[in-house]
């Protein structure tokens, strides 16, 4: 199953540097490095303005650092659209709206005249409106099936898939019970990677196919019948996505 990490999280790693090597600059204005574009969602409804996961309409960012890491305020930034045709619009403010059409649009920060980050894609999609289960859950031995939803919405009479939705899981009972043991019962990604923050919750964002998942996994399964692990998504609004939670009951396989 493909899957991204969720886009508006923004890598530690992945500063941007005045110059490219030798010892870090410092510009005028005592910058030395800026953040990547920071997206308040990956993905932007088609004819509306870009929202957070609440649904209030929030800004493009870029963050400005000194040579200690610290964070510079008031730092004015702007937005370029590097894509053709743009399918966007972003103000002095950096409240991006979108054209009545779906597409990706690349967007890239610039701070000043020398630092420019680079570019990050933002989806223009139609408005999501409906979360179902997606495929079969197999029993679980030590890893799950893949637990996937898939998302869609209308668009000009047809339902199409819809990308950057952002879909968050949580292991919520074991056996009946709420109380869930996180060194033993586990969401993981394609890569057996864990939230570190929880391992009982898991965060994965919708492909061009509509789709999400996320794996459950079991250190052990004695005495246990069943986990229920349930996947949460919203429209980009903020407003209830029908369909949502999807609960997954997934069985535990039996020894012999």
């Amino acid at each position: 199953m493909r899957s991204l990490a969720p886009r508006y999280f923004v890598a530690g790693a992945a500063f941007v540097a005045a110059l490219s090597c030798g010892e870090v600059p410092t510009s005028a204005d005592g910058i030395a490095y800026i953040s990547p574009v920071m997206l308040p969602s990956p993905a932007v409804a088609a004819g509306d303005k870009l929202r957070d996961s609440l649904g209030q309409v929030a800004p493009l960012r870029v963050l400005a650092y000194d040579r200690d890491g610290q964070v510079i305020s008031n730092v004015p930034s702007m937005f370029v659209v590097s894509s053709l045709p743009a399918g966007v619009t972003i103000d002095a403010n950096g409240i991006v709206t979108a054209l009545d059409s779906i597409r990706t649009v690349q967007i890239v920060g610039r701070v000043g005249e020398r630092l420019q980050t680079t570019t990050i894609d933002l989806h223009i999609v139609t408005q999501p409106d409906l979360m179902e289960g997606s495929g079969a859950v197999d029993s679980l031995v030590i890893k799950s099936s893949a637990l996937s939803v898939k998302i869609t919405g209308p668009r000009r009479g047809p339902r199409i898939p819809v990308r950057g939705i952002i879909v968050r899981y949580q292991i919520v009972k074991v056996n009946g019970s709420s109380v869930v043991d996180s060194t033993v019962y586990k969401l993981v990604d394609d890569g057996n990677n864990t939230l570190r923050t929880d391992p009982r919750r898991a965060v994965d964002t919708t492909f061009t196919d509509g789709l999400a998942s996320r794996f459950l996994t079991a250190a052990s399964t004695t005495g246990v019948d069943s986990v229920v692990v349930e996947a949460r998504a919203t429209k980009l609004d903020g407003t209830t996505l029908t369909g949502s939670p999807v609960r997954f009951v997934v069985p535990v396989k039996k020894g012999p």
